[in-house]
C-alpha cells in the first residue's frame, strides 16, 4: 500500500473510481472538478496506491472560510471513496489520517468535510459534527408580498451581471460566520456552476443591482440557496420575497426551504408572509478537524481585538484555559495594553469553568451558540465571564449550500 499524492497518469483511475463510487454518469463531472478548476494542484488529489492501481481517493479543496468575522484557511475534503473490492481494511481511514499531515504541510488551519454516509466514521478519526441550522414551511398559495417596489427583479445574466453579484457577495458576507470568501475567479469555476453557485435572479434599481436569489424548484419543493443583499436596506428583500412568491404559485409549490437559520432577514419576511407554522431543521453532515489549533485561534486574533478595543468595558491582565478538541488545551491570555496572545500555559491561568465537549468547542467558535448559554453553572470571576462572552458571542451561522466546495 502507497498513500501520496496522485500521478498525472492515475487522474483517469481516480475519475473512474468516483464513477463505481458516486455516479456511473459522473465521468464528465469529475473531471470538471479537475480540468475546470483554476485553483487545482495535483497533490490535492490524494490516492492509496495498491499493485499499481488506485484503490482509493479523495480530494482537497483549499478555501479560505469566516470563522466568526475572520478568515481562516480552510481544506475541504470531498469525494472520499474506496472501490468496492477493497472495502473494510482501512484504505480510507488510512488515507484521511495521511490527509491531515497533507492539510499540515501546505498550511490549513481548518478541515472541513461533508459527510453522506453514517458520521461514526469520521468521528473516530477525530472529525466533530457542526451543526447546521435550516427551516421549513408549506407555502400559502394565499399569500402576498410587498406591493409595487422600485426594485426590478429579473433572470441572472452572467455575462452583464456576475460582476456586480461577486461584490455584493463580498459586501453581504464579510462578517457572516460560516461562509467562503469567494474569489472572482471562484464564479467562473466549473465546479462553481456545476453546483449552482450562480444566482437564479437579481434585484436591479437605476442599473444598480442591490440584491440577489438563489432557489431551485424540484416539483413541489424549491430551496432557497443563497440571498445576497445591500446591508440596512429591506426594500430590496422584500422585493425578491414578492418575485419569489409569484415564482412558487406559477410551479405549483407546496413547500419551501433553506439551510440557512429562519432568523435571516429573507426567511424571516418569507415565513411570515406564508403564515403558516414554520419547521427549524437541522443538518449535521458538516464536521471539522483542527489542523493545527493554536494557529487556527491565532487566525482570530486581530478581530477579537478589534472587538476588546470597542468593548465597553476594560480588562485587565487575565489568563484562561480554554479546553479544546482532541484533549488539547490553549490558554487566552489578555494583557494590559490590551493585546491577546494564544499561549499553551500560564501559570497564573484560571479554569474557564465549563466542561466543554467537542461539539461545544466548535459551536462556541462559529458563534452557534454564545458563552452565555453555556456558562450558567461557570464557577469563574464575573470579570472572566464577561471576557468570554465578548469573544465568543451568538451569531448566525451560515453554510451557503453551492459552496460545497
Amino acid at each position: 500500500m502507497e498513500i501520496r499524492a496522485a500521478r498525472e497518469s492515475e487522474l483517469e483511475q481516480v475519475v473512474e473510481l468516483c464513477c463505481v463510487a458516486f455516479n456511473p454518469d459522473g465521468h464528465e463531472r469529475y473531471w470538471q472538478y479537475v480540468q475546470g478548476d483554476s485553483s487545482y494542484r495535483l497533490p490535492q488529489t490524494r490516492v492509496v496506491v495498491v499493485n499499481d492501481t488506485v484503490v482509493s481517493t479523495l480530494r482537497v479543496w483549499e478555501r479560505r472560510m469566516r470563522v466568526g468575522a475572520s478568515l481562516v484557511t480552510m481544506g475541504g475534503i470531498g469525494g472520499v471513496c474506496t472501490h468496492p473490492n477493497y472495502r473494510g481494511v482501512g484504505y480510507a481511514s488510512a488515507l484521511m489520517r495521511d490527509t491531515i499531515d497533507y492539510l499540515r504541510l501546505i498550511g490549513c488551519d481548518l478541515g472541513v468535510l461533508f459527510t453522506i454516509i453514517p458520521e461514526a466514521f469520521y468521528r473516530q478519526l477525530g472529525w466533530t459534527s457542526l451543526p447546521l441550522h435550516g427551516f421549513s414551511v408549506a407555502y400559502n398559495s394565499a399569500a402576498r408580498a410587498a406591493a409595487a417596489s422600485a426594485w426590478q427583479v429579473t433572470d441572472f445574466n452572467p455575462e452583464t451581471d456576475l460582476d456586480a453579484v461577486a461584490a455584493l457577495y463580498d459586501l453581504a458576507n464579510v462578517q457572516q460566520s460560516g461562509t467562503i470568501a469567494r474569489t472572482r475567479a471562484y464564479w467562473d469555476m466549473a465546479p462553481s456552476r456545476i453546483r449552482g453557485v450562480l444566482p437564479t435572479v437579481v434585484a436591479r434599481q437605476n442599473g444598480h443591482i442591490g440584491g440577489y436569489l438563489n432557489y431551485e424548484i424540484d416539483g413541489k419543493f424549491v430551496e432557497v440557496r443563497e440571498v445576497g443583499y445591500v446591508p440596512d436596506d429591506p426594500s430590496v428583500l422584500d422585493a425578491l420575497v414578492s418575485h419569489f412568491f409569484q415564482a412558487c404559485e406559477a410551479q405549483g409549490v407546496e413547500e419551501i426551504g433553506g439551510r440557512f437559520p429562519s432568523q435571516h432577514p429573507f426567511a424571516d419576511r418569507l415565513i411570515a408572509t406564508c403564515d403558516n407554522p414554520v419547521t427549524q431543521t437541522e443538518y449535521t453532515g458538516m464536521m471539522c478537524y483542527a489542523v493545527d489549533l493554536s494557529v487556527l485561534l491565532r487566525r482570530l486574533v486581530v478581530g477579537w481585538e478589534s472587538r476588546i478595543a470597542d468593548a465597553e468595558e476594560t480588562f485587565g491582565s487575565l489568563a484562561v484555559k480554554l479546553p479544546t478538541p482532541n484533549n488539547q488545551q490553549i490558554v487566552l491570555r489578555h494583557n494590559a495594553d490590551g493585546t491577546l496572545q494564544i499561549v499553551p500555559e500560564d501559570a497564573n491561568a484560571v479554569d474557564c469553568g465549563v466542561n466543554l465537549t467537542e461539539a461545544d468547542f466548535w459551536q462556541l467558535l462559529f458563534g452557534e451558540v454564545g458563552w452565555e448559554q453555556i456558562s450558567s453553572d461557570a464557577s469563574v470571576s464575573p470579570e472572566i465571564s464577561a471576557f468570554l462572552a465578548m469573544l465568543f458571542p451568538k451569531r448566525d451561522v451560515i453554510f451557503w449550500s453551492p459552496d460545497q466546495y
